[in-house]
């Protein structure tokens, strides 16, 4: 039977009441707290028993300390005398934990701990403004978003993780940051007639962040089908880890060489910053050689095109290249094509045929609409508006029984002449097609054969 177990909970810095009742629920089960670190809580086995916990802070003290200071033992050894043992300690957080039944606090007074936890919430008060401001803006971006580019936005495996974490994150700081001054407004109330405030913080919450963050990154790795990118994104993972794992064991190496505050603390930082730089440097080099070399590329080399310029024009041409590009996720996917002849081989007088068209399928159908709204209206901002107020470039619909297609539209310039753009409607799907050549009924049934679902 093992005799150490580890678990890593989430806990707001403020939040005593609730590491209290934990560590109680963990010496209920059989497990005392024995050591506090960045990756987690260390426990001993014991026999089941009911202890009493308390946290308190301690701001005299830092991460960087060799061992407790004059004072800070002094501390430690009237807590001792009042039958208060040290459990645990993280940088000013202080753990003591009491087997008597009714233990005398450590704490008696409520203005005091106030203040200490005030000293506290002033360290992280900045970092909340910034996560908290960042998580909104971008969460706002990311609803507006989905109203008005749904497809850009859910077609991409990436910026529909990102958006979630981004989500979890601004609800985390949010709740976070209101809680705490609730319990504080409340608490300093109670102050004045002597009376503590238990404290409630939102770990379940950043809990469900942390483990929706790490599902997003799986959804990334599986979903993602770019050349390239999953390694990419391993390594920008595994140099977060490399970094974390290389500062804490900086730190706690100069710990036990008793290596001043001061000392530990410069030394720590440098090797951080130092060590971002080189690990951002070197996989920034990887990316570029990859590209380079080709072994990544934003371009899904799996994606066979279903239409050519052959199927339409007629035409053989070796020199006709295809650039595709697909992104999926389980509510849209996206795929486009683009045939082309490189321009430094045409010569003069080719009159040479290009094609490009975008398929998207939409797998949720109360985004259907939202998706063709996207599509008619992706061009309004082209080359300004006519004189009647309206964008120069509109979509109006044409028959779609050429195409044997649910609604068709044709783009018009300036409300004058057609274009040999148009956008077909299917049940579920939507293409986008752009020949450089106009297109006949036949051809139309044709490409509608290709392309239609």
């Amino acid at each position: 039977m093992k005799d150490h177990k580890w678990d890593y909970v989430f806990f707001s810095f403020y939040d005593r009441t609730g590491m209290e009742r934990h560590l109680e629920k963990r010496a209920a089960q059989g497990w005392l707290l024995e050591r506090i670190t960045n990756l987690g809580w260390h426990y001993r086995r014991i026999e089941p028993r009911q202890i009493h916990f308390t946290v308190t802070y301690y701001l005299r003290a830092s991460q960087f300390d060799p061992e407790p200071t004059e004072e800070q033992q002094e501390f430690h050894d009237f807590c001792l005398q009042s039958g208060w043992k040290l459990a645990a300690a993280s940088g000013k957080m202080q753990v003591f934990y009491n087997e008597e039944p009714d233990p005398v606090p450590i704490d008696t007074e409520p203005a005091l701990e106030l203040e200490r936890i005030g000293e506290m919430a002033m360290r992280y008060l900045l970092a909340w403004i910034i996560l908290g401001g960042v998580g909104l803006v971008m969460n706002a971006a990311w609803l507006w978003s989905i109203l008005h580019r749904p497809i850009d936005l859910l077609s991409s495996a990436t910026n529909l993780a990102t958006g979630l974490i981004w989500l979890g994150l601004a609800l985390w700081c949010v709740a976070d940051f209101i809680s705490y001054f609730t319990w504080r407004h409340k608490a300093k109330k109670a102050a004045v007639l002597g009376e503590f405030v238990p404290t409630r913080g939102c770990h379940r919450l950043l809990q469900a962040t942390m483990v929706m963050t790490v599902l997003a990154l799986l959804y990334i790795l599986l979903a993602d089908r770019r050349p390239g990118f999953r390694v990419v994104l391993l390594a920008m993972l595994a140099m977060y880890v490399l970094l974390f794992l290389s500062v804490n064991g900086v730190k706690n190496f100069l710990k036990r060489r008793k290596a001043s505050r001061a000392l530990n603390r410069g030394v720590t930082l440098g090797v951080d910053v130092v060590l971002a730089f080189v690990l951002t440097g070197v996989i920034a080099v990887g990316v570029f050689w990859g590209i380079s070399s080709g072994l990544i590329s934003t371009v899904d080399q799996v994606v066979d095109p279903p239409l050519s310029v052959e199927d339409l024009a007629e035409v053989k041409d070796e020199r006709y290249i295809t650039e595709r590009q697909a992104e999926a996720t389980f509510l849209i996917s996206r795929r486009n094509f683009y045939q082309h002849i490189p321009y430094d081989q045409i010569g003069p007088g080719d009159g040479v045929a290009f094609l490009e068209y975008t398929i998207v399928d939409v797998h949720v159908p109360f985004l259907y609409d939202w998706c063709v709204e996207e599509l008619l209206h992706d061009r309004d901002g082209w080359s300004g508006e006519t004189d009647d107020g309206q964008p120069y470039y509109q979509y109006q619909a044409i028959d779609p029984a050429p195409w044997g297609a649910e609604q068709a539209y044709q783009l018009w310039a300036g409300g004058e002449r057609a274009s040999d753009t148009y956008l077909v409607c299917w049940p579920g799907r939507i293409v986008v097609l752009e020949p450089t050549f106009e297109l006949t009924a036949e051809q139309m049934t044709l490409a509608a054969e290709k392309l239609a679902p």
